[in-house]
């Protein structure tokens, strides 16, 4: 499905990915860890078509993402560290047109029950700006069930998050796994590495390892 070949980047000359390459098959799932400033949110944004980089290529579902057009990443879904969203729009205003871009159409209905699920039903109508990190991590995640996708880019998904958070996390997780979705992770937390993916690769001194 994904395949990543001989990724390098630099950011003021300074190396910070070198030659990386992977692969990853439909259906699986892969974490990648390694300590801050590493290189393993650089990578994602790249394979996102976020961020550009110096040489490589990249091959999702047997397009080129350099050349590609945007329907052919419209089944990547990538969610970083920021929200992604607009602060002056409400939670429903946010997933309505994340889901429009993407000619999604989803009952109402649907998108308050997934919001209900969690915790955030009470505020659906209020500006995102208000929310705090955690709310806004699990709106992330609400977006992310909501969105038709085929492979998932996420970056520390249970960042922010209380207890509660984790759990509906860690269950939304393994729905996906269920269903055969591949998914690619940034962790830091080991154990929750090896409960969830097939594959653990590290990322040290811009070089990619597997664990």
């Amino acid at each position: 499905m994904l395949f990543v070949k001989n990724i390098s980047k630099s950011f003021n000359r300074k190396k910070v990915l070198i030659d990386i390459s992977f692969s990853q098959k439909e259906g699986e799932s892969i974490v990648f860890m390694g300590k801050n400033g590493t290189g393993k949110s650089t990578l994602f944004r790249i394979i996102a078509r976020l961020m550009s980089y110096d040489s490589g290529s990249i091959i999702f579902k047997e397009n080129d993402l350099n050349k590609a057009k945007t329907l052919d990443r419209n089944k990547l879904f990538y969610l970083g560290h920021a929200p992604g969203m607009y602060h002056a729009l409400s939670a429903i205003e946010n997933l309505n047109f994340a889901l429009n871009l993407r000619s999604i159409y989803i009952d109402q209905r649907e998108i308050i029950s997934a919001l209900d699920d969690y915790g955030l039903s009470k505020e659906i109508n209020e500006p995102i700006g208000v929310f705090s990190a955690g709310m806004l991590q699990r709106l992330k995640i609400v977006c992310a069930r909501l969105i038709k996708w085929d492979m998932i880019l996420i970056d520390e998904p249970f960042s922010s998050l209380d207890n509660d958070g984790v759990e509906m996390v860690q269950k939304e997780i393994l729905s996906w796994k269920e269903k055969n979705k591949t998914i690619a992770m940034v962790l830091h937390d080991k154990s929750h590495a090896e409960q969830f993916c097939d594959r653990i690769l590290n990322i040290e001194s811009g070089i990619i390892k597997e664990i």
